[in-house]
């Protein structure tokens, strides 16, 4: 930043260890990823993160699942008859979601900046109003948030938030 100004933020948040799952379709007109996402709905999969792009135009989209479901997303996978599919899986991934507090447009592009500097893995990033989710290597969540505290002002007392517990769905 500018003359050793940062950029206050609301607060950071991290993932618990996830599965990035990319999907590159062949067509313009291929569904398969809402197939595929339909599937997972069905064996009660959650997908804490979900990226959808056309900029090519042809249809990519990213997703993640808890790295337990890894398994039984690899068998929809394998199993299915999706035609037009290219998948593949990024393991350890960890999502690191920035609150930007009115600052979400200058916000968006220091992160990209940011993480190229360090040259930190960036697999996939999605913003909203209230929220910037970047998807990173889990293991270097701690390293980042720490580098990210000289651009970026925490508020009072914050350290990133981790989930301190996990809900999973007992089926019937």
């Amino acid at each position: 930043m500018e003359n050793g100004e940062k950029v206050r933020i609301g607060g950071i948040k991290f993932s618990e260890e996830l599965v990035q799952v990319n999907v590159a379709c062949k067509a313009s007109d291929d569904s398969s990823i809402y197939q595929l996402l339909h599937l997972l709905a069905e064996k009660s999969i959650n997908v804490p993160f979900l990226c959808h792009s056309v900029v090519t135009k042809i249809p990519e989209s990213s997703f993640c699942v808890d790295r337990f479901e890894l398994g039984r997303v690899q068998q929809i996978v394998n199993f299915s008859s999706f035609e037009n599919k290219h998948v593949s899986f990024i393991s350890s991934v960890g999502t690191l979601t920035v609150f930007p507090h009115r600052n979400s447009c200058r916000l968006l592009g220091l992160l990209m900046a940011f993480f190229a500097r360090h040259h930190f893995p960036l697999h996939s990033l999605s913003t909203s109003i209230s929220a910037i989710a970047l998807n990173t290597d889990y293991n270097l969540l701690e390293v980042i948030a720490d580098k990210l505290q000289d651009v970026l002002e925490l508020p009072l007392n914050h350290a990133p938030f981790r989930q301190g517990f996990r809900l999973t769905q007992i089926q019937p």
